[in-house]
């Protein structure tokens, strides 16, 4: 299969009160079985399950059709923690003094799994910064519309053409607020897969600290404000929210690639992972190639490292759309991660979005540019229907505008420039549409 983020060929400030508020970056025998599980929970704020929060003792597998996933418990010795019998995902517990290394192991050439990894968290890049959601007392619908960004990468005429109508965006983050007024009548699907027993995926602070570092919802409003850029980009496309992290901004293998999957089962056309880990997982590389395989475009955050290395997957895998971070001047960001592995850029820095509670606030990181190309996707997507992933990057990317302020260091390694949705659409004009440069035309449209 291709790679998309390499099948092309590499081509390849912001306002000072604007700056103000940018990103601080910064072989073991197998155990006897043990007795039946009690039922997996899952826990509201938390990923514990059955009591057992530590993620590095747990193994996480694919179950292949058919298969039981509290009969591989009892064939390992192991405790089911947690599963999703809708995306054939099981979190497990070694048993005694077995290690998830070992277990996994053990389970390699287990022909009942199609894969098997110890777990891990996953979190969203300005979560793992401490990059926090900044209110100037400027938040308003018009400001965001009107904003920098949004005039940077040409949404007024890339709005022309395209809305993004018919179009299904999966934003997979830490839920939403339902009761936004940029949200009002586009969410046609949700699910929480922190908490199941939820009927929607809320974004929800529970007032803890449940990563222990000395934050405390650091994560809230998240996935509010990446699904207002997603809407901002494409403001008729209808919106998939699964909440796959809390609000400290923490999910796991399970969470993750069950909400990938679900998204794909829902019909969803895009896909926006504002997230990432420091290792890859063959759980959500399987989720990503099946949504490829499906024709869903799947975008991720390159991360806020403003370094090479270290690499954030999904980021990094060949399934999806990697996107680093510039200001609307066309200037990398400094927080911004790097590599070949990056397709583009987009707006990160003092972005302004939904907030709960009816609110706009601005947020930096990766987590913010990234929506913005899954909104132009849509766009395109709506136009295009039956254009592949690979179609859209090739568009998006040969239409993107030159980068300034490009260092040495990141020469060749910010993919083909910064994201230009104007440009993008413009080779779809229809010039039986006259256009307009009038700013109240332009928000009724958003709206």
């Amino acid at each position: 299969m291709p790679r998309l983020l390499h099948h092309l060929s590499l081509r390849h400030v912001a306002l000072a009160s604007l700056a103000l508020v940018a990103l601080l970056a910064s072989s073991c025998a197998r155990q006897l079985p043990t007795a039946a599980a009690t039922a997996p929970t899952r826990t509201t704020g938390s990923l514990q399950r059955g009591g057992d929060d530590n993620v590095d003792n747990q193994v996480v597998v694919t179950l292949a059709a058919g298969t039981d996933a509290q009969v591989i418990a009892n064939d390992y010795g192991a405790t089911l923690l947690d599963y999703d019998a809708a995306n054939s995902l099981a979190v497990y517990r070694p048993g005694g003094s077995q290690t998830a290394a070992e277990l996994v192991a053990l389970m390699a050439t287990d022909v009942r799994l199609t894969t098997s990894e110890s777990n891990g968290w996953i979190i969203p890049a300005e979560a793992r910064q401490k990059s926090f959601a900044f209110d100037d007392g400027q938040g308003s619908f018009q400001n965001t519309v009107e904003q920098p960004a949004a005039a940077a990468i040409g949404l007024p005429s890339a709005h022309r053409i395209s809305t993004g109508g018919g179009v299904k965006v999966a934003i997979l983050d830490t839920g939403i607020d339902p009761s936004h007024p940029m949200f009002a009548g586009r969410i046609v699907a949700s699910a929480d897969f922190l908490t199941p027993a939820n009927t929607a995926a809320v974004d929800m602070a529970d007032g803890i600290d449940n990563d222990n570092n000395d934050a405390i919802d650091e994560a809230y409003g998240h996935g509010t404000h990446v699904a207002g850029i997603v809407s901002l980009a494409a403001p008729d496309c209808m919106l998939l929210i699964g909440r796959v992290l809390d609000a400290d901004g923490q999910g796991d293998v399970l969470t993750v690639a069950a909400g990938i999957r679900w998204a794909v089962r829902n019909g969803a056309d895009v896909i926006n992972l504002s997230l990432g880990t420091l290792s890859h997982s063959d759980a959500i590389q399987d989720a990503l190639e099946y949504a490829e395989n499906r024709h869903v475009v799947v975008v991720a955050s390159a991360g806020n490292w403003g370094a090479e290395n270290p690499q954030e997957f999904p980021a990094s895998s060949s399934h999806a759309i990697a996107i680093a971070a510039s200001d609307a001047s066309r200037h990398p960001a400094s927080f911004t991660s790097f590599g070949n592995f990056v397709a583009l850029t987009a707006p990160g820095v003092a972005v302004r979005s939904a907030y709960p509670g009816n609110s706009y606030r601005l947020w930096s990181g990766t987590s913010m540019s990234t929506p913005f190309v899954a909104g132009t996707a849509a766009l395109l997507l709506s136009l295009h229907p039956a254009w592949s992933p690979s179609t859209v990057l090739e568009r998006i990317t040969s239409t993107a505008s030159h980068l300034y302020g490009v260092s040495p260091a990141q020469q060749d390694k910010l993919g083909d420039g910064m994201l230009n949705a104007g440009n993008a659409l413009a080779p779809d004009y229809n010039p039986g549409v006259t256009p307009t440069d009038d700013p109240e035309e332009i928000v009724r449209t958003v709206r």
